[in-house]
């Protein structure tokens, strides 16, 4: 039985290869419409970016490897027909001599080039948006809430999360991609754990990211901060704090506190968060030159791996880091989002915030931080002072409102997560949230050989910083001073204070010395 010449491309038409090039059709139209938005520039949401260079292109694929298998499907089937002699046989074959066949193969090709051209540039997309801070915070916006909330407003919100969490090189970003592959079926499963655990295991070396934009060998020298808070008496007094940090110089002459990462320390944790550290090593010339160890934990402690020091051991939430309900206090009396002249104010919010909590759960202050909890501040002021409550009752209720928004910037409940949760460890106890930071080491270990403690201690001084400020040099109760130190001597190692008056206006940066 002669064989028609046009069977080949006949047996595309079948239900299966059909459908296989509608879908085609729809994810390569989808993918051009959505190439073309984005040289507009348009950004669409998270979740449409997601679906467009993920699902698209693989609608497309589906669609096309669909086409192929419903023609095979048909030549079967025309075969098992043929020889039960029900229609001719058909051949799987391409005859160049037929015009038909010759139009048929051009658009084929011609097809074929477009759309590696679309998958291409749709694959690029696909890169670059999976790299991006959008894909890493907004796609698994539950799982990285706590993470992308505080990083939109980090000094480092404009940096892509894989500029510092991969930084450059094919080797980083194939590790990336495959324990990001882990966690994008943990997430599906939902199996990740609440909330996530910090530090990150196998963290690439900040020498290879942030040393990017930071220079270890700049000479920084003295970098003055003048710190502003308020005191919880009655009339929310402000205390102005100007402190000098000696940030110090690298390269061979390494200064200050960056000396940490200027020399070569190594150090061996004795816990897994890092918060309790067992021994320190100075390297010099490739061999261990000073030892200091912990003597709390010397020999209790597991044998956890040693551990280069680096910038992210004490700059651990330069990115991420949940602000404190002190923190968020102060800025909003300073801003005028809460009013100073309402008597107790500090005392008051830090009291309905449970600001002193030391373990705060997430879900539980969800429950309890409604409207109605907030509202006794409102109270407290009818009660306490009722021609206050009269007077400046708009303020009151924007104290109310403004503690409400607070409350939800340091709780993350479907994380398990509050300003608790991760430790920040640049600071100390008498800073910020009080955290250990520093004083992991300082005022903790002690040299090997000698028992003397490590530079940077003064007995007793960790405590007494709990409630007062380091290194100042009055014994006036609003100051808090504590010691009269020498230069090198206790926390004078890292930073010391200057008499307000002293400072110029303007004045940010003091000269190296």
């Amino acid at each position: 039985m002669k064989t028609r010449r046009d069977d080949t491309f006949s047996l595309v038409r079948n239900p299966l290869s059909l459908l296989g090039a509608l879908l085609a059709v729809l994810g390569l139209g989808g993918l051009v419409f959505v190439l073309g938005v984005s040289f507009l520039q348009v950004r669409p949401s998270a979740y449409v970016s997601a679906f467009a260079v993920i699902f698209l292109p693989a609608l497309v694929v589906i669609g096309l490897l669909v086409i192929p298998a419903g023609m095979l499907w048909e030549h079967r089937r025309r075969a098992r027909a043929a020889r039960r002699g029900e229609g001719p046989r058909t051949a799987l074959r391409i005859d160049f001599e037929d015009p038909r066949h010759v139009r048929a193969a051009a658009f084929f090709s011609i097809a074929t080039v477009v759309i590696l051209a679309v998958l291409g540039a749709s694959a690029y997309r696909a890169v670059e948006f999976m790299d991006s801070p959008t894909f890493c915070g907004e796609t698994c916006h539950q799982v990285m809430a706590p993470q992308y909330e505080t990083y939109k407003e980090s000094p480092h919100a404009e940096v892509a999360c894989t500029y510092c969490h991969i930084g450059p090189g094919a080797n980083w970003y194939v590790q990336s991609k495959l324990s990001g592959g882990r966690q994008v079926l943990a997430t599906l499963l939902d199996t990740y754990p609440r909330p996530i655990p910090a530090p990150i295991e196998n963290l690439r070396p900040s020498r290879d990211t942030c040393e990017d934009c930071h220079w270890r060998e700049r000479a920084y020298g003295l970098r003055l901060r003048v710190f502003h808070y308020y005191l919880a008496d009655e009339n929310n007094t402000l205390e102005i704090f100007p402190l000098v940090f000696r940030v110090g110089t690298g390269g061979e002459r390494a200064r200050g506190v960056h000396w940490h990462t200027s020399a070569r320390v190594w150090y061996r944790p004795a816990t897994e968060d890092r918060q309790t550290i067992a021994w320190v090593g100075l390297e010099e010339d490739g061999k261990i030159v000073k030892e200091f160890v912990n003597p709390k934990v010397e020999g209790d402690a597991p044998e956890l791996p040693k551990r280069l020091m680096d910038c992210i051991d004490c700059h651990n939430r330069a990115a991420h880091d949940i602000p404190s309900p002190v923190d968020l206090v102060d800025e909003a009396l300073a801003a005028g989002r809460l009013d100073p002249g309402l008597p107790y104010l500090k005392r008051q919010s830090l009291r309905l915030l449970m600001a002193d909590e030391a373990d705060p759960d997430a879900r539980e202050l969800e429950t309890l931080w409604t409207d109605e909890w907030f509202q006794q501040l409102a109270r407290f002021y009818e009660e306490q002072y009722p021609e206050v409550a009269r007077e400046k009752a708009d303020s009151i209720q924007q104290a109310v409102d403004e503690l409400k928004r607070i409350s939800e910037e340091v709780i993350y409940p479907e994380m398990k997560s509050t300003w608790r949760t991760y430790p920040e460890n640049l600071g100390h106890p008498g800073a910020g949230k009080g955290d250990p930071g520093c004083f992991r080491c300082h005022g903790v270990l002690v040299e090997a050989e000698t028992g003397e403690p490590i530079r940077g201690s003064e007995e007793g001084l960790t405590d007494c910083v709990a409630c007062h400020k380091p290194g100042a040099i009055t014994e006036d109760p609003a100051i808090g001073g504590i010691h009269v130190l020498g230069p090198g001597e206790g926390c004078d190692l890292c930073h010391f204070i200057v008499p307000l008056q002293d400072i110029p206006a303007g004045v940010v940066d003091l000269p190296v010395r």
